[in-house]
């Protein structure tokens, strides 16, 4: 019988040079889109959903492949649609969109559903599949807090969230902060109303 690991202990492994690079790159995406939107409105207002969602992905990718780059126990794979980061052996990071109830979504493929499926991978000392992205606010189309989560099953909710944030220490470098998802979050998400149809495996 597995249990599944705390987000606490989750984060400590992964390190702060890792999670301060999501939180960097989260911040840099959302920069981008607001000079997106300013220098072309009527270009992000015409956006399908998929479409920006998938400007927004290119440039968090571009971002993160830049802040993990020199980190040793990192490993960048990108094939086409399939983006992943792998922290040392144990954890597997796929970068993605979270919902307000921290949802996320693929197309169904075989690939996705093992990948997302930690039953079938926990035991022993095979990987650990994460969520790496950020909370996407569908009605102002707006990049919320960095999430990182965990889940078992493609169209499950999360396991646990947490919201990540890195703070100046001085001397001693960044402090990474986090805070757990409320569970009790609204159970009517219009992004998942809106955009069933218009997610696909890089989003």
């Amino acid at each position: 019988m597995f249990s599944y690991p705390l987000a606490e202990d989750v984060l400590q492994d992964l390190g702060d040079k890792v999670v301060g690079a999501l939180v960097d790159a989260t911040s840099a995406a959302r920069t981008d889109l607001a000079e997106y939107r300013d220098a072309f409105p009527s270009w992000v207002a015409d956006s399908s959903d998929r479409g920006l969602s998938n400007w927004i992905h290119d440039r968090l990718w571009a971002h993160l492949r830049r802040g993990l780059t020199d980190i040793d126990s990192v490993e960048l794979l990108d094939q086409g649609v399939t983006r992943e980061v792998a922290v040392g052996l144990r954890y597997r990071a796929r970068v993605k969109r979270h919902t307000g109830r921290d949802r996320i979504r693929s197309y169904a493929t075989k690939s996705a559903l093992a990948f997302w499926a930690q039953s079938e991978t926990l035991e022993g000392l095979e990987e650990v599949r994460l969520g790496f992205g950020y909370r996407w606010d569908s009605e102002e189309r707006v990049i919320g807090g960095t999430i990182v989560s965990l889940r078992d099953g493609l169209d499950k909710d999360a396991i646990w969230a947490v919201e990540v944030d890195a703070e100046a220490s001085g001397a001693e470098g960044t402090e990474i902060t986090w805070t757990p998802v409320d569970p009790s979050l609204p159970q009517i998400d219009l992004y998942e109303a809106t955009a069933r149809d218009e997610e696909d495996e890089a989003t």
